[in-house]
């Protein structure tokens, strides 16, 4: 996945995602993941080795930071785009500790004109084959609270076509 912004000073900056990843509290990612900018001039940011704080993807908590980001550590990363994704950060000085790369936007702080995501290959093979509906998940329990009397309510609300994918 790559991600552009334009940013209020006119910059544009991007970056990589490798492998695919969901909503977590904790950095994930591997070293295939890069920064890169193309204005005002164009710039590759490469894994360094130094940590492994490649990406951070969080929302919803109160305790830790939610939003995108890429680098550094907790509220000096690289590239962060902020949960309510207007705003966001690069507290890269003098350089990022994941990816080496330097501030990049003009101002530490930014607001997001404008921002695109594009998606580029295949969707992993791994998340193409969870074909089974969260009401499939856990039988032994829908079966125990059918002996108490519980029914499920949500039977019948699966879209037509659903259940051709189960086995």
């Amino acid at each position: 996945v790559a991600t552009s912004c334009s940013i209020n000073v006119n910059l544009f900056f991007s970056i990589n995602i490798s492998i695919y990843f969901a909503f977590l509290a904790y950095f994930a990612g591997n070293s295939t993941c890069f920064l890169f900018t193309l204005s005002p001039n164009l710039g590759v940011f490469t894994y360094t080795g130094y940590n492994d704080h490649y990406m951070y993807l969080n929302q919803g908590q109160q305790t830790m930071p939610n939003g995108l980001g890429m680098g550094g550590q907790h509220n000096y990363f690289g590239l962060w785009i902020d949960s309510n994704y207007g705003s966001g950060h690069s507290k890269a000085k003098p350089r990022c500790t994941t990816y080496n790369s330097p501030q990049l936007s003009a101002r530490e702080h930014f607001t997001i004109e404008t921002m695109e995501v594009w998606l580029v290959g295949n969707i992993p093979e791994s998340d193409v084959s969870k074909t089974k509906s969260v009401l499939d998940a856990d039988p032994e329990a829908q079966a125990l609270l059918e002996m108490i009397g519980k029914t499920r309510v949500s039977d019948g609300l699966r879209e037509p076509g659903e259940e051709q994918g189960e086995e």
